[in-house]
Formats: structure tokens, C-alpha cells, sequence
């Protein structure tokens, strides 16, 4: 369960933060930014795997 919560949490930083530097800074940090925004909405994604508890029986 933490490392969800550490990979939702790093994950949503450099989401939040690439898409600022893509949008807002300079032109040539638009492919820095769209990395760093790339790479935290696949952290975002993975983290998903570790939060769902995947033990659950319905049957019972």
C-alpha cells in the first residue's frame, strides 16, 4: 500500500509540474515538460496496480 501512495504521490508532482514547464515556460522546454508530464501520468497509471487490493473473494 505505500509504494502506491509513494508512486501516486511522485507520479501527480511531475504530472502537475511538466505540464507547467511545457505551458508556461520558454519554447524550448516544451519537450522537457511533455516528458516529465508523460512520465508522471504513467507513474499515476502504475500506482493504480498497488492501491486496488487484489485479494478480494466475492463468494464470500
Amino acid at each position: 500500500m505505500k509504494k502506491g501512495i509513494l508512486l501516486f504521490s511522485i507520479g501527480l508532482v511531475l504530472f502537475m509540474v511538466g505540464m507547467f514547464v511545457a505551458t508556461l515556460l520558454s519554447t524550448g522546454w516544451i519537450i522537457t515538460g511533455t516528458l516529465m508530464a508523460v512520465i508522471g501520468g504513467g507513474l499515476l497509471g502504475i500506482s493504480s496496480h498497488f492501491i486496488v487490493p487484489t485479494s478480494r473473494n466475492i463468494h464470500d
